[in-house]
C-alpha cells in the first residue's frame, strides 16, 4: 500500500500507458467533435441544418452508449476483460475510419460519425476506470490531472494541422486516424486486464459528506457545459464568415482559443488543492462559461468573438475537471462512474445542436441565444438544490499530510 493510504497498489495500471492511449484516442475525439462541422462543411458541402443535424446523431448515440457502458462490460465479462473490450472498440473505431477514404460518398460521414460516437462511448468510461481505479483523495486528483493534460491538448492538435488536409484531401481528415488507432490498440498490451480494485474503506476516509451533493449539482452544470459547445461548434464556420473571416487556415487555430484556454484552467486545478469540496468553485464554472458563450455568439468582431472563447474555455475546465473528479471518487472509480460521467457528456451534445436548430430557423444568434438562456434558468433550479440540501456550507475537505506536512496534491509525474 502507499503512503497514507493513497493508493492500494495492488493491479493499479501504469499511468504512463494508460496517458499514451489517451492522447492517440484523443486525437479523434478532436477531429470528430470539434472538426467535423468543418470536413463536413469543406469536404461535403454541409450548411447549418445538415451539420447540426450531424452533431445531435452523434450526441444521441454517445449518450445512449456511454449510460450502457457499464453493463455492457458487466455482461460481456464472461466473454472478455475491460482491456478485450477497449481493444475491440478501437480497433472497430480503425475500421469505421477507413471509410471516407474508400468512398467520397455522403453516407460514409454519416456512417463514421455515428459508429465512432457508439464505440467512444465505450472506450472512454473504460479508459477513465483504468486511470482512477486504486487512486484516492491527491493521488486520484494527480493522475486526473494527468489524465486532461493528455486529453485535452491532444484534441486540439487536429485543429491546427486540418487546414492544409481539408485544402487538399479533406477525406484524410478521417481516414489519418486509422493508423492511430491501431498504435493505439497496440498499447494495451501494458495494460492489465482489469482496472485495480478500489478499495473501499481507503476511499470513503477521502470522501467527505459534501461531495454527493457537490456531484449532483455538477452534473447539472456538465450536460449544460456540453449544450454550449455543440450549440457553437457547428455554426463557427459560419459565424467566422459573418465576421469576415473566409479562409479555412485561420478558421481551426481560432477555434482552438476556448480549448487552450480551457488547458490553462486545468493546470490551475491541477496544481491548486482548494478548489475541492468548495461550492465556490463550481459558481465560478457556471459564471465564466455562460458569459463567454453569450459573448460569442452576439460578438461583432473577432477579438470579441476570442475574449467569449476565453471565458468560455475556464468554465468548461472547471465544470469538466470537478465532475470527473467527483464522479469517479464517489462511485468507487468504476466503468458506471466513468459511463454516467461520459453519457451527461452526450446529452449536452445531443441537446445543443436542436437549439441551434429551432434558434436559427426562429431567427437566428439572439433567439440561440435566448434559448440557451432559458435553459440555464431552467438549470439553475436542480444546479442549486443540492446546495440548499447540505446546509450551504462548505465541509471539510479530505486532507493526507505529506513528508513536509503540506497536502500532496502537485502532479508527481505519470508513473505512480
Amino acid at each position: 500500500m502507499n503512503r497514507a493510504g493513497e493508493t492500494t497498489g495492488q493491479g493499479v495500471t501504469h499511468l504512463g500507458w494508460v496517458l499514451w492511449v489517451t492522447f492517440l484516442a484523443s486525437l479523434g475525439t478532436g477531429v470528430f467533435w470539434h472538426g467535423l462541422s468543418f470536413i463536413a462543411k469543406h469536404t461535403y458541402g454541409f450548411g447549418q441544418t445538415r451539420n447540426l443535424l450531424l452533431y445531435a446523431l452523434m450526441g444521441a448515440v454517445y449518450a445512449v452508449g456511454a449510460f450502457g457502458a457499464g453493463a455492457v462490460t458487466r455482461r460481456l465479462r464472461r466473454l472478455m476483460s475491460p482491456r478485450g473490450l477497449l481493444a475491440w472498440a478501437i480497433t472497430l473505431q480503425a475500421a469505421v475510419c477507413a471509410l471516407p477514404i474508400t468512398t467520397t460518398s455522403e453516407w460514409a460521414l454519416w456512417v463514421a460519425a455515428g459508429a465512432v460516437s457508439m464505440l467512444a462511448s465505450l472506450t472512454w468510461p473504460i479508459i477513465e476506470s483504468f486511470v482512477t481505479a486504486g487512486r484516492h483523495g491527491p493521488r486520484m486528483r494527480s493522475a486526473i490531472g494527468w489524465f486532461n493534460m493528455t486529453w485535452m491538448p491532444a484534441t486540439v492538435v487536429p485543429m491546427f494541422v486540418m487546414a492544409p488536409i481539408l485544402q487538399n484531401h479533406g477525406e484524410w481528415a478521417i481516414g489519418g486516424l486509422v493508423v492511430v488507432n491501431l498504435v493505439a490498440v497496440g498499447a494495451l498490451i501494458f495494460f492489465p486486464s482489469y482496472p485495480a480494485e478500489h478499495d473501499a474503506a481507503i476511499a470513503a476516509a477521502h470522501v467527505t459528506d459534501s461531495y454527493p451533493h457537490l456531484l449532483r449539482s455538477v452534473r447539472v452544470l456538465l450536460p449544460f457545459s456540453y449544450v454550449l459547445t455543440s450549440v457553437v461548434t457547428p455554426l463557427l464556420p459560419y459565424r467566422f464568415a459573418q465576421l469576415g473571416v473566409v479562409d479555412v487556415e485561420w478558421e481551426t487555430p481560432c477555434t482552438a482559443t476556448w480549448m487552450i484556454v480551457r488547458i490553462a484552467a486545468l493546470v490551475v486545478m491541477w496544481w491548486v488543492p482548494f478548489w475541492h469540496g468548495r461550492w465556490g468553485t463550481l459558481l465560478l464554472g457556471a459564471l465564466a462559461m455562460a458569459g463567454g458563450f453569450a459573448v460569442i455568439v452576439l460578438a461583432g468582431s473577432l477579438p470579441l468573438l476570442l475574449l467569449g472563447f476565453g471565458g468560455m474555455g475556464v468554465g468548461l475546465g472547471v465544470i469538466y475537471n470537478a465532475a470527473l473528479y467527483y464522479a469517479m471518487s464517489t462511485g468507487g472509480a468504476a466503468v458506471e462512474a466513468g459511463g454516467t460521467h461520459e453519457a451527461l457528456i452526450g446529452a449536452g451534445y445531443a441537446v445543443g445542436p436542436l437549439i441551434g436548430l429551432a434558434g436559427t430557423a426562429l431567427g437566428g444568434g439572439a433567439v440561440v441565444v435566448g434559448f440557451v438562456l432559458a435553459l440555464m434558468a431552467v438549470s439553475a433550479v436542480p444546479a442549486v438544490l443540492p446546495y440548499l440540501a447540505s446546509g450551504g456550507r462548505r465541509k471539510p475537505i479530505d486532507w493526507i499530510p505529506s513528508e513536509n506536512g503540506s497536502e500532496e496534491a502537485s502532479p508527481k509525474g505519470p508513473d505512480h
